[in-house]
């Protein structure tokens, strides 16, 4: 493909036309379930085309959607439409390419989680966004969670004191995706660890500060995608192959930060556990915490409790709120929640983790972007 030329004159940061003209690169399900119909919700957007390699796909999007116009070229979009804002719904391995080149062009992206398939990918996303000035945000839409943000406020607070430990948990009974975007190497670059184990690593990362990391150690496994029962058995609808399952579907570590912070990661898609977890536990040496779920562990008046909400947490649609919070930033001319170098953080954690489990090592965490 021929890269979109850099625009030589400086982009406005801030959006001030009535609509947003909205292009969607990768038209499956994500894009289908979690982007485009919240878009549709909001009036001053418009969605003028979508792209995606398989024709069929993307007529099927614009058809069902009343998208004007549909590509195969994500590159022919861009130079055909001028856009406002793009969703990068790829799989994780192609996340880069039209995330860079819709940046060139002068577009606002969101990206799906993972920021891409591997740190590289990642930081060169990270530096065409600064260097074309564009919002850069990951679709982190946990970030949302209400009981995950009284959490953080009192992290900040200081009501749990130091933080010194956390277990970081995204686990599955039996949640094994079916699609070849997720058990490909080649189309995903990891499993769990990147598919749910992201969002574990960065709501931990949210909570705590996003403190320095120094070093990983990881251990990946294969106990069930690859059994040919289990892959006849099938997941949410689909079966897969067992042969092409390439990837681990079991990942765990141990991540070790400057300030003395140790975080405990444990993701998969199928384990012999009670119930599925998607949670983060906090030590601290003023009390505890977690998400799974929502308590709080302290000492008053010299008795220890356990403190548990009377009331349900805002029942709040996480995935229509990263799509409201996207176009505001697009809006505002700044990312408002998962920015560029918080998704690139998180990349490198999970980077690190793979490498050390591959070469069997502790591996040193990339940190200075």
């Amino acid at each position: 493909m021929t890269p979109v030329n850099l625009i030589k004159t400086p982009f406005p940061l801030t959006v001030k036309m009535s609509r947003i003209r909205v292009g969607i690169v990768g038209c499956g399900g994500i894009a289908r379930a979690t982007h485009v119909p919240h878009y549709k919700k909001i009036s001053e957007v418009e969605i003028v085309a979508c792209a995606d390699v398989d024709v069929n796909v993307a007529r099927s999007l614009a058809e069902d959607f009343k998208i004007p116009r549909f590509y195969t070229d994500f590159i022919d979009m861009f130079e055909r439409e001028e856009l406002d804002a793009v969703s990068v719904c790829t799989p994780n391995m192609f996340h880069k390419d039209p995330t860079v080149a819709a940046l060139k062009a002068g577009a606002h992206v969101l990206t799906e989680k993972p920021m891409a398939g591997n740190l590289r990918d990642a930081l060169e996303m990270y530096e065409a966004s600064k260097k074309t000035g564009r919002i850069l945000i990951v679709g982190f839409q946990t970030r949302f969670r209400p009981d995950l943000n009284i959490l953080r406020s009192m992290v900040n607070a200081g009501e749990l004191g130091e933080i010194y430990y956390a277990r970081a948990l995204a686990l599955r009974r039996w949640g094994i995706p079916p699609r070849r975007t997720f058990i490909s190497r080649a189309l995903a670059g990891a499993g769990p660890l990147f598919d749910i184990g992201c969002y574990a690593v960065d709501f931990t990362m949210f909570v705590t500060g996003f403190p320095r990391p120094k070093s990983a150690f990881g251990v990946l496994y294969t106990k069930f995608g690859n059994n040919p029962e289990m892959a006849r058995r099938g997941c949410w609808g689909g079966t897969w192959s067992s042969a092409e399952f390439e990837v681990e579907d079991n990942a765990f570590a141990l991540v070790k930060f400057t300030n003395g912070f140790t975080m405990l990661l444990e993701t998969n898609w199928a384990s012999f556990i009670d119930r599925d977890r998607f949670s983060v536990e906090l030590l601290g040496t003023k009390g505890g915490a977690q998400l799974d779920p929502f308590e709080i562990y302290e000492e008053i008046q010299g008795v220890r409790v356990n403190v548990k909400p009377q009331d349900q947490a805002p029942n709040i649609d996480v995935y229509e709120m990263r799509i409201q919070k996207f176009i505001q930033s697009v809006k505002e001319g700044r990312a408002l929640f998962s920015p560029a170098i918080e998704g690139l953080r998180v990349q490198a954690i999970l980077e690190a983790i793979y490498r050390s489990a591959v070469e069997d090592r502790e591996m040193r965490v990339e940190w200075d972007f």
